[in-house]
């Protein structure tokens, strides 16, 4: 196997060139690239197994080298290399398809290991590939191969021609339809003989439709449905979607009985010559939605996400304000109910593990710290990432990143409890210079501050010499009075700057404060000012 190592800093990639035992692990060439531009040459050129790439480069970013190779050589495995002012971006690009990051500085060992669980991977999917007949002279195990090669390699797959010849399907009337199902973890071997029987036992009415299904990894199959539309007809499928969507309900009810597990469908839509593009539909589909189980479900990328995803820029100022268990119950509960209501997957736990490392990431630099300052021996930052195999197992690690934020804190003598209520008050009084555009409730400024409504009102009026509801008011008042006086801009807008939707509640709101009407207010102060000049 070759490796590619990319970074713009020359003593990273010598150290890592150098340092690396790559003999031991099996990696046969390392070539090193100082940007994009030059690691796309090696790319197009050499054979490359896997990518370590920095993120932070100058002219094209580590991002935008990874989407062009997973267009283009989307076997190929891609590794980031991320420090704590790019951690957000290390989190899009696992979304993009990236195998995994390594937060910097690294050492030696974290390279070492994750370039080990590459290489697993990377004779798994060997495997996998062999055993669906890659090199089998039957047609059927041919056709296997190719919709393994298809899922693979998505929008690139270069041999159609050779599909629509092994499969019989040459012409334009003839429609194909991509799925993936996902089935619980077992004995592969089982799996794929109950799958053929299950779809040979499918009955489409009069339609004849063929099917042919491959082994991805993880319990995954690709399937592949087609069939030859009637000569008249100039659309791709013979039969509507959601009839279809009923046949496939079936085969999933079969599988899930006999095999007694958890059988999940994703199915694309009807494509002809765009084939790779429908199947990349779905694969996207499938890995980024979080879907109820035990269903089938048509892709769409504009379909909103069913739970209630995680908000890592809330739990980074909750901990900030050492509200952590507020971070915890909120994961807890999100766990809890996708797991009751059996919506719970392995992509929602990832996401919810992400949005709260980058959380402890803002926390974190905070208090001049990094994230690594969270991880210890015993459990490092590469076992968190890998934490999602149960809920309990991710709780623990929560639990864990918990308890050292918090020694931190003690090593710095800060008291649990420091949020003071001088503090609270500076927090709400920047959230409404903030959102000076919206009418901010005296419950949701409480409620900001986790505070109760009533408490909340008596601590402003003690800290501020006035109510909340006055205080608005004037900071709504003399913020509409400047832009009266300098500018422009149209009262009806200026309404809304300061969060009145109705004209009219504005004009008596203003009157009331100042004793004129917008318009009298902007008049009187162009003629004191004309008259000054």
């Amino acid at each position: 196997m070759n490796v590619l190592l990319v970074d713009d800093q020359e003593r990273i990639l010598r150290a890592m060139e150098k340092l690396v035992n790559w003999e031991k692990l099996g990696i046969k060439q390392v070539f090193t690239a100082d940007g994009a531009a030059a690691a796309r040459k090696i790319l197009d050129t050499c054979h490359i197994d896997i990518m370590l790439t920095d993120i932070e480069m100058p002219g094209e970013d580590g991002i935008s080298l990874q989407k062009w190779q997973v267009r283009k050589y989307p076997c190929i495995l891609c590794v980031f290399l991320t420090s704590h002012a790019d951690f957000s971006y290390a989190r899009e690009a696992i979304h993009n398809g990236a195998f995994d990051y390594i937060l910097q500085p690294a050492s030696i060992e974290d390279v070492e290991e994750v370039i080990r669980r590459c290489i697993i991977h990377l004779e798994a999917r060997k495997d996998i590939l062999a055993k669906n007949g890659l090199y089998e002279e039957k047609m059927s195990g041919m056709l296997e191969s190719y919709v393994v090669q298809m899922f693979y390699q998505k929008e690139q797959f270069t041999q159609m021609e050779n599909w629509r010849q092994a499969s019989g399907t040459e012409g334009s009337n003839w429609w194909y339809l991509p799925g993936i199902l996902e089935i619980e973890p077992g004995t592969e071997n089982e799996v794929e003989a109950v799958l053929k029987r299950a779809l040979s036992k499918v009955c489409f009415g009069e339609n004849e439709i063929c099917c042919t299904a491959g082994l991805l990894e993880d319990g995954n199959f690709g399937v592949l449905f087609y069939g030859k539309s009637e000569e008249n007809n100039s659309g791709f499928g013979v039969m509507e979607l959601s009839l279809m969507k009923e046949g496939l309900n079936f085969v999933r009810q079969q599988l899930g009985e006999e095999l007694d597990r958890t059988v999940t469908m994703f199915l694309g839509k009807y494509a002809g010559e765009d084939l790779p593009e429908q199947i990349a539909l779905v694969s996207e589909y499938q890995s980024k939605m979080v879907v109820k189980k035990d269903a089938v479900y048509l892709a769409d990328r504009k379909k909103a996400q069913e739970l209630k995803l995680p908000d890592a820029a809330s739990w980074g100022k909750w901990l900030i304000r050492k509200d952590w268990p507020l971070v915890k119950n909120q994961i807890v509960n999100l766990l809890r109910y996708a797991e009751r209501e059996r919506y719970l997957t392995v992509s929602y736990m990832q996401k919810i593990l992400h949005s709260f490392l980058e959380a402890c990431s803002i926390a974190c630099y905070a208090q001049n710290k990094t994230l690594a300052d969270l991880f210890t021996r015993s459990f490092t930052y590469e076992k968190m990432l890998h934490s999602c195999s149960s809920v309990e197992e991710l709780c623990r690690g929560v639990d864990f990143c918990l308890r050292q934020y918090q020694e931190i804190l003690s090593e710095k003598g800060e008291d649990e409890n420091s949020y003071s209520a001088k503090e609270r008050i500076e927090d709400i009084l920047h959230y409404l210079d903030e959102n000076m555009d919206r009418m901010i409730t005296r419950r949701e400024a409480a409620k900001y501050v986790f505070l109760n409504e009533d408490y909340f009102s008596r601590m402003f009026r003690k800290e501020m010499g006035v109510g909340y509801k006055e205080y608005v008011l004037k900071q709504k008042m003399d913020y509409a009075e400047k832009l009266l006086e300098n500018t422009d801009m149209p009262v009806t807008l200026i309404a809304s700057k300061v969060g009145y939707e109705n004209f009219t509640n504005f004009t008596q709101m203003f009157r009331k404060y100042s004793g004129e009407t917008p318009t009298e207010y902007r008049k009187r102060n162009k003629k004191e000012g004309q008259a000054a000049t």
